[in-house]
C-alpha cells in the first residue's frame, strides 16, 4: 500500500523535516551563522522545498555577508528555499547550485563555534569567513555521507 503524502510535500521534504526541523546548524552562504531551521516543506508541483531560518546569536558569528554590529540587535529571520537540485546527508543539506547550505552535525557546530570564538577582535570579517570555510573543507571524515536528492529523478 502506497504512503500518503500530502498534495504539497514530497518524500524528500518529508525526510528533510524529520532530519533537521527545529535543529541547530551553522548556515553558509557568502556569510556563516549559527541558526534554527523550521517549518520546513515542499511544494511537489514547483518541485522547491522552503524552511525557516533564525539567527542563534554566538560568539565570533555573523561574519562575511552577516557582519553588523552585534549590540543586542534583534536576530536575524528569514526564509530560505531550494529547486530541484537540492541535495542533503545525514549531517548537511545543501541548495544544490550554489548558494547556501546548512551543517548539522553537533561536532561540526561545535567546531565552527570553537574556531570562531578564538577570532582576534581586529580580524577581518571576510577573513573570518574564509577561515569557517576552510575549517568546513577540511573537515572531509565528517562531511561524508550519502547524499540524496530531494527531488529524485528531476
Amino acid at each position: 500500500m502506497r504512503k500518503f503524502i500530502p498534495p504539497d510535500q514530497t518524500p524528500g521534504a518529508l525526510q528533510l523535516r524529520a532530519s533537521f526541523e527545529n535543529r541547530e546548524a551553522i548556515y553558509l552562504e557568502k556569510g556563516a551563522l549559527k541558526v534554527r531551521v523550521s517549518n520546513i516543506h515542499g511544494l511537489a508541483s514547483r518541485q522547491t522545498v522552503f524552511a525557516d531560518v533564525e539567527e542563534i546569536p554566538a560568539a565570533g558569528l555573523g561574519v562575511g555577508l552577516f557582519a553588523r554590529p552585534r549590540n543586542g540587535a534583534t536576530v536575524l529571520r528569514w526564509r530560505i528555499g531550494a529547486g530541484y537540485l537540492s541535495q542533503f546527508s545525514d549531517q548537511r543539506w545543501a541548495m544544490g547550485y550554489g548558494g547556501w547550505s546548512l551543517y548539522f552535525d553537533p561536532s561540526i557546530i561545535q567546531g565552527v563555534l570553537d574556531l570562531a570564538s578564538r577570532f582576534p577582535e581586529n580580524m577581518d570579517t571576510s577573513e573570518r569567513y574564509n577561515e569557517i570555510v576552510r575549517l568546513l573543507q577540511y573537515d572531509q571524515p565528517l562531511l561524508q555521507g550519502q547524499w540524496r536528492a530531494v527531488f529524485p529523478g528531476a
